[in-house]
């Protein structure tokens, strides 16, 4: 075979799921180059919400603070009323997940300054080739490569990789050029998305949202002065999706008195589109993948659209990595797409959807009742902690797939980000002390010679942190034991965070190991 390439991985596409992917595959020590048809990121603010999901990874690559540093932490996340006098449309408390969450809440920040900040790191690592201005117009695949066609204002080139994933957005060339469908519904709205600056004497708490009987929109701050217009209307539609379609001044002005209770203000920027809830019918074809929304579309309803890609490139980058290291590409390729195919095309489009036709489709009397029966279930503990779980995505656990096995304990599940208390009363989150590859937590009842630390078929030795007694962590929420189901065993953590078995010390570990980090071996 032709083992001959430019790059080990191509990645078309700069927007925040290209570049959290570029950014991804450098912490693990594997190089890339990025092309962007466009001469630089985004200007505008499109996907302000970044979850608690997502922020876990940004942690895990040492940026996090940079983005809580610009963003707004909305903690508890209410939804205001513009109605006079009237009672919020409902709250969640996101106290409720701190036992397994660092800061829970949402983060507003726009998607310009998520894709500045992705960028800066991106280019930090030195490990991947960003070309903006470059546009791929051509991709042939064979056994061992992909080569690309790209067009650049003064030349055309080709660029051949061992791997090429298209970040290129639901207009994806790459899709279209592997042969893959994208299917599903267009919805019967009419999005109105537009930013606007206004004086901010107006001092009004946000996010605040008017229910009309045809339609709903809301508002959010994105930074002092600047605020989110979102209208979302019924309207024709001939289910092609159509283009966007830029406001003007008139055609928001309504919706920011309405909201805002101003009548002067300046338009930075609007656009009017169709939305859309499709998927690919897979996420791979051979040595080519997807990602983002070249993969899956959703409502935006509740913002998770953006947060789901950047999530994709947290499954995928260390398993491109583990393929480049002689890893079984094969089924650690086919996992990455039948986990996040389950996650994203099932809980997360459904989620979606659900909230879309209660909230915003619905007749003005069914949203009225959606809007009590949310709050009335937030009065409820456990579903309280629920509603929390789904809209910080945390609660998306993988199913069994090529490196999960249906019958191992905890497999898939995400690790919950417990606080871990040393004896000399010092404090650390979980996350804080994993390494950015696997890792092994050992919770022996009893350990007496440090913690285990598996050695692996090339000698390497498996990080493993121990948590428990005679050890310098303990957690007192009780969540890890939970997960192991007795008080002795061994949790093995996939470099994603979540949890590829829980194991007591007798189980055969080297195998078992191999076997869930995608190693040659056979599975047993």
């Amino acid at each position: 075979m032709d083992h001959q390439t430019d790059v080990p991985v191509a990645i078309v596409g700069a927007g925040p799921v290209g570049l959290a992917l570029a950014l991804g595959l450098a912490r693990h020590g594997v190089g890339s180059a990025l092309l962007e048809q466009n001469d630089g990121t985004s200007r505008t603010s499109r996907a302000p919400a970044i979850h608690v999901r997502t922020r876990e990874v940004l942690r895990q690559w040492r940026i996090e603070h940079e983005f809580m540093e610009l963003g707004t932490l909305l903690q508890p996340l209410t939804m205001h009323s513009v109605a006079p006098g009237a009672d919020p449309l409902a709250t969640i408390d996101f106290d409720v997940i701190e036992e397994e969450a660092h800061q829970p809440g949402l983060l507003v920040l726009e998607q310009s300054e998520t894709e500045r900040l992705l960028l800066a790191a991106v280019r930090r690592t030195g490990l991947c080739d960003v070309r903006f201005g470059t546009k791929v117009t051509g991709l042939v695949q064979r056994p061992a490569s992909v080569t690309l066609d790209c067009s650049t204002r003064r030349a055309r080139r080709q660029l051949t990789a061992r791997y090429v994933v298209g970040c290129d957005g639901a207009g994806s060339f790459v899709r279209d050029a592997i042969g893959l469908s994208f299917d599903g519904l267009t919805y019967r709205l009419r999005p109105l998305l537009a930013d606007v600056r206004v004086d901010e004497a107006v001092g009004l708490p946000w996010p605040r949202a008017r229910t009309g009987p045809g339609d709903f929109a809301f508002t959010v701050r994105l930074r002092p002065g600047l605020w989110r217009i979102v209208h979302l209307q019924h309207a024709p539609t001939s289910g092609d999706g159509g283009s966007d379609d830029e406001v003007s001044h008139t055609d928001v002005a309504a919706c920011v008195h309405q909201l805002l209770g101003v009548r002067d203000f300046e338009l930075a920027w609007g656009s009017r589109f169709q939305i859309h809830r499709r998927s690919a019918p897979a996420f791979r074809a051979g040595n080519v993948l997807l990602a983002g929304d070249a993969a899956h579309v959703h409502s935006p309803a509740s913002g998770q659209g953006m947060n789901a890609g950047i999530h994709d490139a947290h499954n995928l980058a260390w398993k491109l990595a583990a393929a480049l290291r002689d890893g079984d590409d094969g089924r650690l390729l086919d996992s990455y797409d039948v986990e996040r195919r389950s996650v994203s095309v099932g809980t997360t489009s459904r989620y979606t959807d659900l909230l879309t036709r209660a909230f915003i489709q619905a007749p003005g009397f069914v949203r009225r009742l959606s809007w009590k029966a949310l709050r009335g279930a937030l009065g409820s503990t456990s579903l309280r902690r629920r509603i929390a779980r789904r809209v910080a995505m945390i609660d998306l656990d993988y199913p069994a797939s090529p490196l999960l096995r249906a019958g191992d304990r905890a497999a898939g599940v995400r690790l919950p980000d417990v606080m871990l208390h040393a004896p000399d009363g010092g404090r650390s989150r979980l996350y804080d002390l994993l390494p950015a590859g696997p890792v092994m937590l050992d919770l022996r009842a009893r350990v007496s010679r440090g913690p285990a630390s598996p050695v692996l078929d090339d000698g390497a030795t498996l990080p493993a942190v121990a948590i428990g007694a005679n050890s310098d962590w303990t957690d007192r929420s009780g969540s890890l034991r939970r997960l192991l189901g007795e008080d002795d065993g061994m949790l093995l953590v996939r470099p994603d965070t979540h949890v590829a078995w829980a194991h007591n010390p007798s189980a055969p570990f080297p195998s078992a190991i191999r076997f869930a980090l995608g190693g040659r071996t056979d599975p047993g």
